[in-house]
């Protein structure tokens, strides 16, 4: 006969039994400390975290920023008791506008005397916290001991949990996480920043882009991502800059970051005719007419009559200074120029705001003004680079940005650019862009592009 234990049914799950399992109800700790916590507390190596953790726990905690929406049940039922389960799991939550922070996402980011304490929240991935309110030190996403950026998956889950790349540990001493020094202060101004940004999301909606184009010689020193992200100060340069519109919006805690960065924004009222019918099969067919040579390039034009009239007077001003023609075409009228004319990153930015938006009829018209703009400021380039001993604002713009938004007040175009310095020009002499679309590499040189 089988003896059974009385106390067996009594015992907890194993995930339950590991230390450090109730720290859980930290509501607005992220899921990449709580996991790692359970990891350094219970010393599992590798093999031990197959077997004792859920593969789905260690995916969301080290890959955070593809975790989705039908991801935030993965964990449960265990988490059903915290107020908002994707504030625990989801980063981008915690940013009311994703499109505009610096911070790289594949880098935990986050501050240093937290991190020793084994703490550590979504909430300063973005960059809109610039130190930590308690603390008072500077956010990064670089290793405090050797600089090395805090890449979530560089090495194996029991050697990413709280350590840098390079195998120094983010928690100090022998530090386990379970006790965390001010707890309460943290989630008290967490939960004042969670406000903050839910206000300004309540307060401003994108309705068309953002578009953001990088040029050198920002390009030269970004690390390689596509497309690059802006450069920080992006968000209070556009928050500033809204102000003129009579909007209402929450102002900045002492912890957030309010420098503007090298951002110059200004902020136009916008119309267009909201009677246009187009719809995303329009825009899809758009999308599929931009193509990519060595030599020519092809973009489709959404509003061919507003378009060849600012060609006309274009060419009547400075010439046929581009080289191409408008032709027809299966779906859509396309513009054929020069490939040299434009770069790779101004036509992702084209191609990805026909991609975004809610009302196709207004993202045609602001692909429209964006495309014009585009081109002529391509114009002014070539003939700056042509010049290149003459100080010239075209060749040294850094970035450039542009968005249309609704908010109370009505609809409102932001746009803006940063600028490098004048002798960061020369950068142009030689630079070669990696191309993302069909087509190989595009050469945007001085002198000895094709012609």
């Amino acid at each position: 006969m089988t003896v059974t234990n009385a106390t067996d049914e009594l015992d907890p799950p194993p995930l339950e039994r590991l230390i450090g399992f109730d720290t859980l109800s930290r509501p607005l700790e992220s899921w990449y400390a709580f996991v790692s916590r359970l990891i350094r507390a219970n010393l599992l190596n590798d093999v031990d975290i197959r077997k004792q953790l859920p593969a789905d726990w260690v995916r969301c905690a080290f890959a955070p920023h593809e975790v989705q929406t039908s991801d935030l049940a993965v964990p449960a039922p265990y988490i059903d008791r915290l107020p908002d389960v994707a504030l625990k799991l989801r980063p981008i939550t915690w940013q009311p506008f994703p499109e505009l922070s610096s911070a790289p996402p594949e880098c935990l980011r986050g501050c240093p005397r937290c991190l020793e304490a084994g703490y550590h929240s979504y909430a300063m991935q973005g960059d809109a916290i610039a130190r930590c309110p308690v603390h008072d030190e500077e956010l990064v996403h670089r290793c405090p001991h050797c600089d090395t950026q805090l890449l979530w998956q560089a090495r194996t889950p029991g050697l990413s949990a709280f350590q840098c790349p390079a195998g120094c540990p983010l928690l100090e001493g022998v530090h386990s996480g379970l006790h965390v020094p001010h707890e309460d202060r943290i989630t008290a101004a967490l939960a004042e920043h969670l406000a903050w940004t839910q206000a300004l999301s309540e307060a401003i909606a994108f309705v068309s882009g953002p578009v953001h184009i990088a040029y050198p010689p920002y390009l030269a020193v970004a690390s390689l991502r596509m497309p690059p992200l802006p450069s920080k100060g992006l968000l209070p340069a556009l928050l500033h800059a809204l102000q003129g519109t009579e909007l209402t919006v929450p102002a900045f805690a002492s912890f957030h970051e309010q420098s503007h960065g090298r951002w110059t924004l200004k902020v136009q009222p916008w119309t267009w005719d909201e009677a246009d019918s187009r719809d995303e099969t329009h825009l899809e067919a758009y999308r599929r007419a931009f193509r990519r040579g060595a030599y020519r390039t092809y973009v489709p034009l959404v509003d061919r009559v507003a378009f060849e009239q600012w060609l006309a007077r274009s060419e009547a001003a400075h010439g046929k200074w581009h080289d191409g023609a408008v032709e027809e075409g299966s779906a859509c009228a396309t513009f054929g120029l020069a490939s040299y004319l434009v770069t790779n990153n101004e036509l992702i930015a084209l191609r990805r705001l026909l991609a975004r938006g809610s009302n196709p009829g207004l993202a045609c018209a602001h692909y429209t003004q964006v495309l014009i703009e585009l081109l002529e400021h391509a114009r002014l380039r070539r003939t700056a680079l042509d010049q290149l001993q003459a100080p010239s604002s075209h060749v040294t713009v850094a970035e450039g940005f542009d968005v249309i938004i609704r908010t109370a007040t009505g609809h409102w175009r932001v746009s803006g650019e940063t600028r490098g310095d004048d002798a960061s020009r020369h950068t142009w002499l030689d630079f070669r862009e990696p191309a993302e679309m069909a087509g190989g590499i595009i050469h945007v040189m001085r002198r000895y592009g094709p012609r």
